[in-house]
């Protein structure tokens, strides 16, 4: 199995018409992303309920579960089942 920067190296170059790279890494995004490195973090466990779960972590934490990918961002998941254990502990940016 390759490894997570191998997986990483490809990219889809359409999306509902417009390129991946014009989504993903606009400026906004960029800066919002950067900006994630410096905001105030809680550390929490996942418990077991939510392993797996950005969308309920997230509905807890925001409100919301479509701010899912802060969670995976934040905590460097690439496979949710894996990375979000219970037990594990991750860090919620205070957003």
């Amino acid at each position: 199995m390759p490894s997570r920067p191998e997986l990483f190296t490809k990219q889809t170059t359409v999306h509902r018409g417009k390129t991946v790279s014009t989504l993903a890494f606009s400026i906004e995004y960029q800066a919002y992303v950067e900006q994630l490195k410096t905001m105030p973090k809680k550390v929490a466990i996942v418990p077991n309920e939510y392993e797996g779960r950005p969308d309920l972590i997230a509905n807890d934490a925001y409100g919301t579960p479509s701010l899912w990918w802060v969670i995976n961002l934040s905590n460097n998941v690439f496979d949710e089942l894996l990375d979000l254990k219970a037990g594990t502990q991750i860090v919620i940016p205070q957003i």
